[in-house]
C-alpha cells in the first residue's frame, strides 16, 4: 500500500512545473512560516508564549526520538531503491521519519492547544508539507504518517507534562 501510494503521488511529478514548483517551495521554505510564528508568539501584543515554549520543547523531544529512531530503523530513501521523480536533493540518511513532518505537526499541534484557528491553519500547511515530502520523491507516505502521529503526540505529551507541573 505505501509503495503504491508513493507510487501514484509521486508520479504527478514532473508533469505540472507551477505543481512542482510549489512542491519543491513547500518542502524546502513551508517550515519557516512555523519559525515565523513561533517569533510572533514571543513578541507581539496578542501573543501566547505558551505556545513557543511548548513547541520549542515538543520540537526538542521529537528531534530527539527522530535521532533514536533513526538508530534503530534505518529505511531507505525512495530515490535509493525505486525509479521515483526526484525534485529535491537529499541526505541519503534514513526514510523512516521526516523531520520536516514531525517538526510542523508538532508546532501546529502545540499551537491548536491554546488557539484552535492557529493550529487549523498551520495543520493546513503541515499537511501540505508532508504531501510535499512524497511528491519530490525524499519520503513515502507512510513515513510522513508516522511523522505526523509522533510530532502530535510528542505535543500533546509536552502540554499535559506542562500543565501538570505548572498546576502545582
Amino acid at each position: 500500500m505505501d509503495q503504491k501510494l508513493f507510487s501514484t503521488i509521486n508520479g504527478l511529478a514532473g508533469r505540472n512545473l507551477f505543481l512542482d514548483r510549489l512542491m519543491v517551495f513547500a518542502s524546502n521554505e513551508l517550515r519557516f512560516l512555523f519559525i515565523f510564528v513561533l517569533v510572533l508568539q514571543f513578541v507581539t501584543k496578542h501573543s501566547n508564549k505558551k505556545i513557543a515554549i511548548e513547541s520549542i520543547v515538543s520540537v526538542i523531544l521529537t528531534l530527539g526520538f527522530k535521532k533514536l529512531f533513526n538508530q534503530i530503523k534505518y529505511r531507505p530513501r525512495p530515490f535509493l531503491t525505486r525509479n521515483a521523480n526526484v525534485l529535491l536533493s537529499s541526505l541519503q540518511d534514513s526514510s523512516y521519519l521526516s523531520k520536516h513532518t514531525l517538526l510542523a505537526f508538532a508546532v501546529s499541534t502545540t499551537a491548536y492547544l491554546y488557539n484552535k484557528a492557529l493550529g487549523k491553519f498551520l495543520y493546513i500547511f503541515s499537511f501540505f508539507i508532508g504531501l510535499s515530502r512524497v511528491w519530490t520523491g525524499v519520503h513515502y507516505p507512510y513515513d510522513i504518517l508516522r511523522s505526523s502521529i509522533l510530532g502530535t503526540m510528542t505535543s500533546l505529551f509536552v502540554n499535559k507534562l506542562y500543565t501538570v507541573t505548572t498546576r502545582r
